[in-house]
């Protein structure tokens, strides 16, 4: 007889060491879309300041014939340097909301591996 205990979580692994596991899935889950969030701003921060750099240039060539080349640097680096700032405190934003979900996925670990060993022990 064949048998396919190993293909059944729930069977192949105690309750305590499937609570830790799918915690730990969840975890992992929500790290990555954590990193992939972080990842999806940095690219269009990448792109919008691109965008900037090609319209910089454009004024830098425009501004040799005006004699106004020095006004054109400051204001693109002024506004480099601004959002910047922004977009660092953004990613810190998106960063922090990291520890609140993590702590409550360990604490409703602990919670079913309590309630777990409860119900093994009346039983």
């Amino acid at each position: 007889m064949l048998n396919n205990s190993f293909l059944l979580p729930e069977r192949a692994l105690p309750a305590t060491a499937r609570n830790f596991f799918v915690a730990s899935c969840r975890i992992n889950l929500e790290l990555v879309t954590t990193v992939l969030r972080c990842q999806i701003e940095l690219l269009n921060f990448f792109k919008h300041r691109h965008e900037l750099y090609q319209s910089f240039l454009d004024d830098l060539a425009e501004s040799v014939e005006l004699n106004d080349t020095f006004e054109v640097v400051a204001d693109f680096t002024h506004n480099a340097l601004i959002e910047g700032s922004r977009e660092t405190a953004r990613l810190a934003g998106i960063s922090s909301e990291v520890a609140p979900a993590s702590a409550k996925l360990v604490r409703e670990l602990a919670e079913g591996a309590v309630n777990d060993m409860a119900a093994q022990t009346c039983a």
